[in-house]
């Protein structure tokens, strides 16, 4: 993949992203699944054990995080899945992880 398309995606994954759960909160299997295909293109790109390992870290702790914030009353999903979250929300965490690595190291 070229220097290019690898910055093109790089902008393009967290906005599709945020656009998917803007119109895809209702259908949570549907956003799931659209998140995982971003997630899977975006650590794919650079196929870095880094990323993934910062991926898997941030979506679990970053649920776990919100989880407690939900627990105690800070704010609710609409449509949750299990411990009032959604499962999309695990995926997203990692994305978003993952990105703010990546705009940290192009600033750095």
């Amino acid at each position: 993949m070229n220097r290019i398309t690898k910055k093109i995606l790089n902008g393009f994954i967290p906005i599709a992203s945020l656009a998917s759960v803007a119109f895809l909160w209702r259908n949570n299997l549907a956003l799931t699944v659209v998140l995982i295909v971003l997630a899977i293109l975006m650590l794919w790109m650079n196929k870095s054990t880094r990323e993934i390992k910062t991926f898997v870290f941030c979506a679990i702790f970053g649920t776990i995080s919100e989880s407690f914030a939900i627990y105690f009353g800070a704010w609710n999903y609409a449509n949750p899945d299990f411990l009032d979250i959604p499962f999309w929300l695990f995926i997203l965490w990692g994305i978003a992880s993952v990105f703010m690595v990546r705009v940290y190291l192009f600033f750095k």
